[in-house]
């Protein structure tokens, strides 16, 4: 490997406050190399080190690596399969244990984690620190954190080693070592360059550059060196695996924090779950009762006067129309009384029938509901009552026995009031007993197949006759529940709305936070994508975790609701909630994407410089 570089120059500023940091270098490295660069604080040894690391691209002049220009190649691929980077103050990620800091370069690898682990292993070993392999990095001392940082750098296996001032927070003891760690680095056949002002490190070098005011005032060669071919085999990246791991990592390591992101990113997300539930609830109980307990063949005629009856013409006209099968004509009261046992009871209504459900009895006279039969007690079955039906202001007075009691029909206004039936036909023999005509004041059709529903309504219209099934029942409730559930999923929308902002103001903090830790990463090779794919991923599993506490305590709240609604309704909800979940899933995962979406384009456009002197 040969690292040249030609009339490279670097400037910061403008008017008074410019700068020239590298002024006209041209210098040639190669494999096997130890080199020591002096030089005073200020001369331009880092910003020449960052240049030569691909941490900085914005000078003159060029820079190449076996003849390819770093301006004109991948410079992130080029820090990732080359570079290995030593820092003074160690930069390593507390929050990752030793072998994930040591992996970190080649996490995003696509080798298994077991194989990772083997090779920071192997360093630990040769770098006589396997002990403190299951140390956190804040437990360690300077000497044991430099030699954490020198595996890392190491991992990957790279051409160059940059170090810069590797031993200046270091003790003489310890500097000393890693001085020794060195120089047998650059005996495997690395390029080893070193950037110190201490004369100490000459001893260990094979070529000594001083840096003056950003030019090299000296280069003196030491010691020969052999030029060694260093061939590398490229490895692939895994491109999903390591954004998981890494972001299940840190949601850990900040285990409290995420926790009330959760706690109150869940809030909306439960009531959106439980307002689409009970919606679906509902419809499905006014399915089961209306739709799966009805016969679709029947259309009943819509009156829209309250007053209003049909004469034996209007009947005979709506029996021609071809695929009517039955008319039936049915009237009922909205007052009606009966005396019983020297007691009075106003009937909220009553109904004929052409067929009833009964609990017990027959059909053959008067049919009370459960309400009805508990007031007037359960001895009346089979008693003779006096019943007054009330029709256009006329009294219809006679007597009848209770012969049955309905079954409950499982809406709650139905069967909590009082309520009784009695067929048609007995009602027309009492009228005619009476000297009474009798005019239904609905009617029923039955048809012959229910795919002639609409021709028979086409008809009917024509007729000026609107009618209506159980199907357009069911169609019109159901368009409002859903306007209903609608409503209440927006109020539960407020606050996802507010949880989005608090969890991007959260995810901008930490990518401040974090600033360091992504120069680092920068530095051992992790583009601007990876960077925002990490904060990406983050937000992405953040939401699984969102919706998953949100489906948990959803269902807990939703079991409740079961268990209420049967003690006290008696009405069993069958509907499985297991897709709302999914749904509250869905939506948690986007709301945190949409939060993570900016602060991780930011965080990808830090400067890898300025974000690893970042405190």
């Amino acid at each position: 490997m040969i690292l040249r570089i030609h009339d490279l120059n670097k400037e910061y500023g403008k008017n008074d406050s410019y700068q020239k940091v590298l002024d006209n270098i041209s210098i040639e490295f190669k494999s096997g190399e130890f080199v020591c660069i002096l030089g005073e604080s200020g001369s331009g040894k880092s910003t020449f080190l960052n240049v030569i690391g691909g941490l900085d691209s914005n000078y003159d002049g060029s820079v190449t690596i076996n003849n390819l220009n770093l301006k004109y190649i991948d410079i992130d691929n080029y820090r990732k399969e080359n570079i290995g980077f030593i820092f003074q103050n160690f930069n390593l990620i507390n929050s990752l244990s030793v072998i994930e800091n040591i992996i970190l370069p080649i996490d995003k690898y696509r080798i298994s984690y077991k194989e990772k682990r083997k090779r920071a292993i192997e360093l630990l070993k040769k770098l006589n620190i396997y002990n403190i392999r299951k140390k956190k990095i804040n437990d360690l001392s300077g000497g044991q954190k430099q030699r954490v940082a020198i595996a890392r750098a190491l991992i990957n296996n790279p051409s160059i080693i940059l170090a810069d001032e590797p031993t200046g927070a270091l003790d003489e003891k310890n500097g000393e070592s890693v001085l020794k760690i060195l120089k047998e680095i650059h005996e495997t056949g690395k390029l080893v360059i070193v950037v110190t002002h201490s004369k100490k490190v000459i001893d260990y070098s094979t070529r000594v550059i001083n840096i003056k005011d950003g030019k090299i005032e000296y280069d003196k060669v030491l010691k020969e060196t052999e030029y060694i071919k260093d061939d590398k085999d490229p490895v692939k990246e895994n491109k999903v695996m390591y954004l998981i791991n890494y972001g299940i990592r840190n949601l850990f390591n900040n285990l409290k924090r995420n926790f009330f992101i959760i706690l109150a990113s869940s809030i909306g997300i439960i009531g959106i779950i439980l307002s689409m539930f009970l919606g679906g609830s509902v419809k499905q109980y006014i399915s089961d009762l209306i739709l799966e307990k009805s016969d679709p063949t029947v259309l009943s005629i819509v009156n829209d006067d309250i007053n209003k009856y049909y004469d034996e013409e209007d009947i005979d006209k709506i029996s021609d129309i071809k695929h009517v099968k039955k008319v039936y004509k049915e009237i009922n009261y909205s007052a009606s009384k009966i005396d019983y046992n020297n007691s009075e009871y106003n009937i909220s209504f009553i109904d004929s029938f052409n067929k009833i459900d009964l609990e017990k009895g027959n059909d053959n006279g008067f049919v009370v509901n459960k309400t009805l039969y508990k007031k007037m007690g359960k001895n009346v079955l089979g008693k003779e009552i006096c019943l007054s039906l009330i029709d256009n202001y006329r009294v219809i007075e006679f007597y009848i026995k209770v012969t049955g009691v309905s079954k409950n029909s499982n809406i709650s206004l139905l069967d909590d009031s009082m309520h009784g039936y009695i067929s048609y036909n007995k009602i027309e023999d009492i009228y005619k007993e009476n000297d009474v005509l009798l005019k239904p004041n609905n009617i029923s059709i039955k048809i012959d197949n229910k795919n002639n529903k609409n021709k028979v309504k086409n008809s009917l219209k024509k007729m000026k006759i609107k009618v209506t099934n159980n199907d357009d029942l069911f169609k019109e409730l159901s368009s409002y529940l859903d306007i209903a559930t609608f409503v209440l999923s927006m109020f539960s929308s407020l606050s996802l709305i507010v949880s989005t902002i608090m969890i991007s103001i959260i995810i901008n903090i930490t990518v401040l936070e974090r600033t360091k830790e992504i120069g680092i990463l920068r530095s051992v090779g992790y583009t601007k994508k990876n960077i925002k794919y990490i904060f990406n991923s983050e937000g992405i599993i953040l939401g699984v975790m969102v919706g998953l506490f949100s489906s948990s305590i959803s269902s807990s709240i939703i079991n409740v609701i079961r268990d209420v609604i049967k003690d006290k309704f008696n009405i069993s909800i069958s509907l499985n909630p297991n897709k709302y979940y999914i749904i509250g899933i869905l939506i948690s995962v986007l709301v945190t994407l949409l939060s993570s979406y900016f602060p991780s384009k930011k965080a990808s456009k830090f400067d890898p410089v300025k974000s690893l002197k970042y405190e």
